[in-house]
């Protein structure tokens, strides 16, 4: 399999936050680094604003640990395949170290992932990818080598670069990465004013909730509320599934929405903020994200900066055509979903004007519509 291939399988995973089985064309050290990027998955939309980091151990041909880092301050990827070979009984030592993105090197909330490997033994490491941080950035791959360790770097690169794109992207710019979702009907519609669009089979639904369950924040427009009073909450796939946390912000800048809105109704691990101007009437149990205007309503660059400074590296937009032309206008969307409906919605079609470098990177089809992957 070609490794354009094999990132387009990836990012449909990433899209869909379904389960990604290794391709079977993948042999030897490329079918290794392809399960570190698999137990990284686990991680997607719980690490921020670390990256969720996947290794696998192996020695003989044979995986004895695997190991994603899943928390801010919680041990790092190559620290959780380490335990989970010791856990197994294994022996760390002389075994290779497949790891999706370059271990780290310094002291942070974690001791540093480079004195982890070499203590353990581990005698060879392979990085999909260089860490962008400057703090790391070939640091550790450095220290490696100077310990005698056997260091490769590239191994599915470009993969392992799309896997870890949102967390560059915070890295190198401050801001999170924003994915754009929109439903539309045959006609490019949205729907009637004030009718919500009919496009909600329950493929479409699982693929909305699945990009919620990797956001960290969800982000819509004072209509959006108006029109179909949505809690934003993740409810697949069942109502009473274990909620995941992200922050449900809402842009909503004269402070006009009824305190009754379900949206701010307390959700634990789901926090309700407000975007607004000005100092309108507070709301219990609602943060406001104080924001200057930039001609259209609140900045949302701005917004972005404020959602990273607490810790968001991810960052999904929902409602409607106007908050959706908005972030692509400015340049900020680094993704799109479009549904596309088999049926027309009967609204006005939305006027959305993509980036010219960007493709249709993975698509899905089903009778009810196809869903499409931009970037």
């Amino acid at each position: 399999m070609s490794e354009p291939a094999l990132t387009r399988e990836l990012a449909w995973a990433l899209a869909t936050g379904g389960p990604w089985p290794v391709p079977e064309a993948l042999e030897g050290d490329a079918r290794f680094m392809a399960l570190a990027m698999q137990e990284g998955l686990k991680g997607v939309g719980l690490s921020s604003p670390n990256p969720p980091v996947g290794c696998v151990l192996v020695k003989g041909g044979r995986v004895l640990g695997a190991g994603v880092h899943t928390r801010a301050g919680d041990p790092h990827g190559e620290i959780m395949a380490l335990r989970d070979a010791e856990a197994r009984g294994e022996d760390p030592r002389g075994a290779t170290a497949f790891v999706t993105l370059e271990p780290c090197c310094h002291q942070g909330r974690t001791g540093p992932c480079t004195q982890a490997l070499i203590q353990a033994g581990v005698a060879r490491v392979v990085v999909g990818v260089r860490d962008p941080n400057p703090r790391v950035d070939g640091g550790g791959l450095a220290i490696l080598r100077a310990q005698g360790l056997a260091v490769e770097e590239g191994l599915l690169g470009e993969a392992c670069a799309r896997f870890h794109a949102p967390f560059f992207k915070l890295i190198r710019t401050g801001l999170p990465w924003v994915t754009l979702k929109l439903a539309l009907g045959s006609d490019g519609a949205l729907g009637p004013a004030g009718q919500t669009t009919p496009v909600t089979p329950p493929e479409v639904q699982r693929l909305a909730h699945a990009l919620r369950r990797a956001s960290e924040a969800i982000v819509v427009g004072r209509h959006t509320i108006e029109v179909d009073d949505p809690q934003l909450t993740d409810r697949w796939p069942a109502p009473t599934a274990p909620h995941r946390s992200f922050a449900r912000v809402v842009m909503d800048e004269g402070g006009q929405l009824p305190a009754a809105a379900r949206v701010w109704a307390p959700v634990a691990g789901q926090p309700a903020f407000r975007a607004v101007i000005g100092d309108p009437v507070p709301l219990r149990g609602v943060e406001d994200l104080h924001l200057p205007p930039d001609g259209r309503g609140c900045s949302l660059r701005h917004l972005l900066h404020e959602l990273a400074a607490r810790g968001v590296g991810r960052v999904l937009v929902e409602g409607g055509g106007t908050l959706a032309g908005a972030f692509l206008d400015l340049g900020l969307v680094d993704e799109f979903h479009r549904f596309q409906s088999a049926v027309p919605a009967g609204g006005t079609p939305v006027p959305l004007v993509l980036p010219e470098s960007w493709r249709c990177r993975a698509t899905g089809a089903w009778p009810s519509g196809r869903w499409e992957v931009w970037r």
